[in-house]
């Protein structure tokens, strides 16, 4: 009986230990279970954790659970997954966290029930419906392997969002490490927190209609050399060009009076002021 009780003991610390592992997780750490697991309130479900199994790669969120629509995907609920490479969702979820998808390094495509008067996807990536917001781009899609300068392999992304898009939502490109190349549309206004959180961008071309840029949004994208910051920007959020350590340049094209400036919003080396960075105002 004392060494079934210890062993138990060590399965809760175990449990634990990680981040968000809470009642559902460690209940599907018990039972070895391989289904999704739901909360249902006012007569919805919503997702609330999706099994990291090997024999999970095609994770599927259905139409109905229990005789009940699933609505929702919650934050977290399909963070860290190391197997699966494709989502499908079914025709009533609405609303999904910006964290739902986090660090999901093997996702190739989201593939949404057409019926579905919420979300959808084009060519796997996630969009809401009206196609004003991208919602989440899948890390491993469109990967290609080449070259380097110095003749090494690397893999590589490039990506071109499609015009009437307004906003790329909070963590839409989180950690695609791949992707080099972006080609925003001309209606985009809003590019939300840790959009392009260590991506491996070399270049990006802010339009003219854009006015916002979150929290993070470039944080260590270490190959920016140089941007320009469009007139119609009213609001950079604290650090959003963390860590760009080789963004020297910043051309502002609206003056510092006109603009909200969170803190330590330009570039920096860790937080430290970075050498030889020039910020250029408009007279």
């Amino acid at each position: 009986m004392k060494r079934i009780i210890i062993t138990l003991a060590l399965v809760v610390l175990v449990c634990f230990s990680f981040v968000s592992c809470g009642t559902d997780s460690l209940d599907a750490l018990l039972a070895g279970d391989t289904s999704i697991n739901y909360k249902i309130e006012n007569s919805e479900a919503t997702v609330t954790l999706v099994p990291n199994k090997t024999s999970v790669t095609n994770i599927v969120i259905p139409d109905e659970y229990e005789g009940v629509p699933v609505t929702e995907i919650a934050d977290f609920a399909a963070v860290n997954l190391e197997y699966a490479d494709k989502v499908t969702i079914g025709k009533n979820v609405k609303e999904i966290g910006d964290w739902a998808f986090g660090n999901s390094r093997k996702i190739i495509e989201f593939d949404v029930d057409e019926s579905n008067p919420y979300i959808c996807d084009v060519d796997g990536v996630l969009y809401t419906k009206d196609m004003k917001t991208l919602l989440f781009y899948p890390p491993a899609l469109g990967v290609q392997t080449g070259t380097d300068s110095e003749g090494n392999k690397t893999n590589f992304i490039t990506y071109e969002i499609p015009e009437g898009v307004e906003t790329i939502r909070s963590k839409a490109f989180y950690k695609c490490y791949e992707l080099t190349e972006i080609t925003l549309p001309s209606t985009l206004k809003s590019i939300e927190e840790k959009a392009f959180f260590r991506c491996n961008l070399g270049e990006i071309t802010l339009p003219d209609t854009l006015t916002f840029i979150g929290k993070d949004a470039f944080s260590y994208c270490y190959g920016l050399k140089e941007i320009i910051i469009p007139k119609a920007v009213t609001q950079i959020d604290e650090y959003a060009f963390y860590n760009c350590t080789s963004l020297l340049k910043v051309n502002m094209q609206n003056k510092e009076e006109n603009m909200v400036l969170g803190k330590k919003w330009f570039p920096t080396d860790n937080g430290r002021d970075l050498g030889g960075l020039e910020i250029i105002w408009p007279e």
